[in-house]
Order: structure tokens, then sequence, then C-alpha cells
């Protein structure tokens, strides 16, 4: 990817945007698709949203700004930027969504409604297979015209993913014997709602690493991974009571106790699991889970395994559902 040009249309996309009100407006708004590389050598831009009618404006190398039209009569500008140098090297009828950079931003021009609705694209995956890669999502939606046809999503989402070494996504080595023992997974979510004052009223953050430890050059696949958790939840995104238990630790740090929250509260998770091969006589294995209402003042609770990582009965740990549909395990 050409970093330059990148961060060179990241800082107009951002100066575009710093310039506009935050606010609502009318149901109804374009989608994300449709724009092309055009089949020759200058880089421009060319399409539109599926059901609506488009009028370029301005076009350029990597560049595109028109009106568009959707069936209720609404009107927005849509400003489209890639890498100049990648449009130029990609042949025609590639969509933008495919390519290394892509940025798409609506505003509503007609009536007075504010509002915004962006999407930004980032990826990194070789031609190789090799299994490394790195990809990023960002959307932007503000306003009630810019959230339609979007159930239940924020008013920004980020989701990020870093991949070194695995095929899968996942940093396990054990049961595969073409995949790399020392893999990395980085895997990172957030999704915030905004005010129309532009103040944050909820968020939503989950985060996970994937580490494969064994040694890759063994002609047996290894069983030394680790794995670690963070799930956190405030404000209108946390939307019911509850609480969680924690068992008294095997060994090491922590005294177990109880956490108790309410709906809008700011509550964070953390989890570690590790599982170590002692060459031929069994694992190594341990866990540890923290749990904390940062809305409250009182401290959080953790505990600690040496003899399990999972999340049953029989351990120390406990999961609610409502920071995610399945408990982390190794």
């Amino acid at each position: 990817m050409k970093i330059r040009n990148i961060v060179r249309g990241l800082a107009l996309v951002g100066a575009t945007a710093a310039l506009l009100p935050i606010g609502s407006a009318m149901a109804g708004g374009p989608g994300f698709d449709g724009i092309q590389v055009n089949g020759d050598t200058t880089g421009t831009l060319s399409g539109c949203s599926a059901g609506a009618v488009c009028v370029p404006l301005v076009t350029g190398e990597g560049f595109l700004q028109q009106e568009v039209r959707t069936a209720d009569g609404s009107t927005f500008i849509q400003t489209i930027i890639i890498d100049p140098l990648i449009a130029n090297a990609a042949p025609g009828g590639i969509d933008v969504s495919t390519l290394a950079f892509s940025d798409i931003t609506f505003i509503q021009m007609s009536g007075s409604d504010d509002g915004i609705k962006a999407r930004q694209r980032l990826s990194d995956i070789p031609d190789d297979n090799t299994g490394n890669s790195f990809t990023s999502v960002t959307d932007l939606l503000i306003g009630d015209w810019a959230l339609a046809g979007h159930a239940d999503a924020p008013n920004l989402r980020i989701v990020q993913e870093f991949v070194d070494n695995s095929t899968t996504g996942t940093a396990i080595g054990t049961t595969d014997s073409t995949r790399t023992e020392d893999d990395f997974v980085n895997s990172f979510k957030l999704d915030v709602n905004l005010n129309d004052s532009g103040q944050q009223t909820g968020k939503r953050m989950t985060m996970l690493q994937d580490v494969g430890m064994s040694d890759p050059d063994v002609t047996t696949p290894g069983d030394d991974f680790q794995r670690f958790v963070i799930s956190q939840l405030s404000g209108d995104l946390l939307t019911s009571d509850g609480s969680l238990v924690l068992g008294t630790p095997s060994s090491g740090t922590g005294t177990g106790g109880s956490v108790d929250w309410s709906a809008g509260d700011d509550v964070l998770i953390t989890w570690l699991g590790q599982r170590v091969n002692l060459g031929g006589v069994g694992n190594s294995i341990f866990g540890f889970q923290s749990v904390d209402n940062l809305s409250d003042t009182d401290a959080p609770i953790s505990t600690f395994s040496t003899s399990t990582a999972e999340f049953t009965t029989a351990t120390p740990f406990e999961w609610n559902t409502t920071f995610g549909a399945d408990a982390p395990t190794l």
C-alpha cells in the first residue's frame, strides 16, 4: 500500500467530516456499493449504488464526487477517495471495496437534515496465501437517515484484524500439521453510540489475541498456546442488569468475589488462558479472570487457576452471555 497517499486521503476526509453538524435526519439513504475503477489509465472512478441515480460533479485520479438521488427523492453528495496509484494499476471494472484503501462518504443535501454516512476500508492481504493480513473497516452513521437500513448498528463501528502465519484466523497448531506453530492473531471491535451533541452514550469493545508459541520447525504439531480476551460494555449498549461470581483462586493472585451491575453501567471483563506442552508428561495450564464495574467505587474482583482455563461449573471462572454468546476457550 502507498501509505503517504492513504494518509493524505484520511486527512482530507477527516477535515471534511469535522465541518459537518451532527443531528437527526429523514429515513432513507444510499448504500456503499456500486463504485468501480474505470477501464483506462487515468485512475478515475464511476458507478452508483443500487436503486439510485448519480450525476458526477468532480472526477480525478482516485477521486469522485457526485450527486446521488434515491428512490424516495432524497439527494446526497457522495465523495469517494482511493489511492490514485492503486487506481492506475488496477484493471477496469474492479470494485473499490476490494482495493487496499477506499473511503466513501455521503452528506444529505435535500431538506434541512444533518448527518453523515461514511465507510473507510484498509487492507493488506498478500497474494501468496501465507495467512498474513491486515484488515480494517470503519463505519460512521450519524443521523436517522444514515442509520436507516442498518438495524441495531451503532453510530461508530471499527473492526480490525491482524493475522500472522494463520490461514484460519486462529493461532492454534495442534490439530493441523500444515499450520505454522508460531501463529499470531489480533482482532478488535469497537461500537460507539453518540447523542445529537456528539457525546458518547454507549460503548461495546471486544479484543481477542491468539498466540501460538510452539517451535515452527518441529515435525509434530505442538500444544503451546495463549489466548487473551477483553470485553467491555457501557451506557446504552449495556441493556440489562446482571452479575458475575468468581470462585476462590487455586493459587496465585485474586480473592474471588462477585460484581453486580445495572443497565447503563460500565463493566470490564478480562480473561487470559495459557497451555504449554511439558514434553510428554502432560500440559501446564493456567487461567486468569477479572471483572470490574467501573461505574461504582468497589474494587475489581479476580481469580486464578493452575489447573484449568475453561468456563465450566468446576472452575473459578464465570461468563455472562451479555458480553459474548460464547465464553472464551483454549
